[in-house]
C-alpha cells in the first residue's frame, strides 16, 4: 500500500512538505513521482538537480513513496489518478502497459536511450519492439552477504555450513521466506520452471513444472526445494525478514548473513568494514535425493515509465530521461551502489571494483531472467512462502500443498 506521503519541490526551489490522502497525483498542480523510500532523499536531490539545470520548467514536482516492487499494485487502483512518473521493476511492464499505464516514448527518445544503455536493458523496455520505459539499473537480483569474520569463503559455498558457522558464532541467517520474489529461487534451483506463453500482451497459457517428478528421484522439483526451505526455517539461526530486519541484525551485533540485493550493499559495508563480503547464493543439500541445489535467483532491470494519462506527457518523459540519464545513474550507484545499465557509467573503474556488483555477476550464471509476471504469480508464491513461515506446510503435506500451488499458478488464479 503506498505510503501517504508526499514531498513537493517546487520549480522555485522552495522546499514544502505535505500529505495526500491516498492516491493522488496532485491534479493539475504537478508532476508527480513515485520511487521507493529509502530513495527519497536522493531523489529530492536528483529534482533539485532536475530543477536547476531546466530553471524555465514550470510545474511543481511532487515525490511520493512507492517502491519499484509496488508500481503495477498502485496504478492499477486508479491509472489517472496516480504518479506522473513511476519506478519499476521490468517484471511489470506487460501488466502496467495492460492497464494503460505506460506512454511509449518517442523514437527519438528511444534512440538516445537505445544509444547510452546497455541492450538487454533496452529491449527488457519493449513491447512488439516499441520502447515504453527508460532503463536505469542492470542489477535487479539477488546474491548473499555475509561477515568474513563469521563466514569463511569457503563456507559460503554451501547452505549448511552457512548456517554451522552462525550456530557457532551466535549469528544469524536472514532470508525473506514468505517475499514471492526470494522464496522461487529454491524452486527453481531443484530444477522447476514457470514460463508465461503471451497472446499479445495477454497472458495466452502458463507452463509450470514444481509439481512434476524430479530426474533425481521420486520427489518433484516443488517437494526438494520446499522441503529445503523448511529444514531452513527450522534452524534455530534462521531469521525471516526484510531489508529492515537485515538492518536491525546489523545494528543488534547479529549479523552473519543475508541474501539481498545491491541496494543494501552501502550499508552493509560501512557496518562491517573489513569483515564485508559477497557472493553468489550458495547450495543446498537435499535431504530427499541426497544431492547439492543451487540456488536460482531472478535476474532484470529497473526503469522509470511515464503514465500515459498525465496531464504534462511531455514534461514527465523529459523528467524520466534525465532521472535515469548518465549523470543520475552515477549518483544512483554513488549513492546506493545500484548498478548502472548506462554504459559509460559501468565501465568507470569504481563500478567494476564493486564488491556487490562482483557478486551479482557471480550470479549471473545461476539466474532466471524476470519477465513480466503475472499478479497470480506474486500472491500465490508470496502465500506458499507465508505458509512455510507459519508452519502451515510440513514435509507431512508438501506434496499435496506444491500440487496446489502449481495448478493456481497455471491456471493464473
Amino acid at each position: 500500500m503506498m505510503k501517504k506521503r508526499v514531498i513537493s519541490l517546487l520549480a522555485c526551489g522552495a522546499l514544502a512538505v505535505g500529505a495526500t490522502a491516498g492516491l493522488t497525483a496532485c491534479g493539475d498542480k504537478g508532476i508527480t513521482i513515485w520511487g521507493p523510500a529509502e530513495q527519497q532523499q536522493m531523489l529530492k536531490e536528483m529534482v533539485a538537480s532536475f530543477l536547476e539545470e531546466n530553471p524555465d520548467f514550470k510545474y511543481e514536482i511532487n515525490l511520493g513513496v512507492v517502491s519499484e516492487a509496488d508500481a503495477y499494485a498502485n496504478l492499477s487502483k486508479d491509472v489517472a489518478a496516480s504518479a506522473d512518473v513511476f519506478a519499476f521493476a521490468n517484471d511489470q511492464l506487460m501488466n502496467l502497459k495492460t492497464i494503460g499505464g505506460l506512454a511509449r516514448l518517442s523514437d527519438e527518445a528511444a534512440a538516445k536511450s537505445a544509444a547510452e544503455n546497455d541492450a538487454n536493458s533496452v529491449e527488457a523496455t519493449k513491447v512488439d519492439g516499441v520502447q515504453y520505459a527508460y532503463p536505469y539499473a542492470s542489477d535487479n537480483g539477488f546474491f548473499m552477504y555475509y561477515d568474513k569474520s563469521v563466514i569463511s569463503a569457503d563456507q559460503a559455498k554451501t547452505l549448511e555450513d552457512i548456517m554451522d558457522a552462525c550456530e557457532a558464532a551466535g549469528k544469524y541467517f536472514i532470508f525473506d521466506i514468505d517475499n514471492s520474489w526470494y522464496v522461487g529461487s529454491f524452486l527453481y534451483g531443484a530444477g522447476g520452471d514457470y514460463t508465461i506463453n503471451w497472446n499479445g500482451s495477454l497472458v495466452g497459457s502458463i507452463d509450470c513444472d514444481f509439481d512434476a517428478k524430479s530426474p533425481d528421484g521420486d520427489y518433484t522439483y516443488g517437494e526438494i526445494g520446499g522441503n529445503a526451505l523448511i529444514k531452513l526455517h527450522k534452524h534455530k539461526n534462521f531469521v525471516n525478514g526484510d531489508d529492515n530486519t537485515i538492518t536491525k541484525y546489523l545494528g543488534d551485533e547479529g549479523f552473519g548473513a543475508c541474501v539481498s540485493g545491491t541496494w543494501k550493499g552501502a550499508e552493509i559495508s560501512t557496518k562491517l568494514g573489513e569483515n564485508y563480503a559477497a557472493t553468489k547464493l550458495p547450495t543446498y543439500h537435499s535431504e530427499l535425493t541426497n544431492k547439492d541445489y543451487q540456488i536460482k535467483s531472478f535476474s532484470g532491470f529497473k526503469f522509470y515509465g511515464v503514465n500515459a494519462s498525465s496531464k504534462h506527457l511531455a514534461e514527465a518523459h523529459q523528467i524520466a530521461a534525465y532521472l535515469s540519464g548518465e549523470k543520475m545513474q552515477e549518483k544512483r550507484f554513488d549513492t546506493f551502489g545500484i548498478g548502472p545499465s548506462n554504459k559509460v557509467v559501468a565501465a568507470k573503474d569504481k563500478v567494476k571494483s564493486n564488491v556487490a556488483l562482483a557478486a551479482l555477476l557471480e550470479q549471473a550464471p545461476h539466474a532466471k531472467i524476470q519477465d513480466s509476471l503475472p499478479p497470480s504469480y506474486w500472491s500465490n508464491l508470496e502465500a506458499f512462502g507465508t505458509d512455510i513461515h507459519g508452519d502451515k506446510i510440513t514435509d507431512a503435506n508438501l506434496k499435496e500443498k506444491i500440487t496446489a500451488l502449481t495448478e493456481k499458478l497455471k491456471s493464473n488464479t
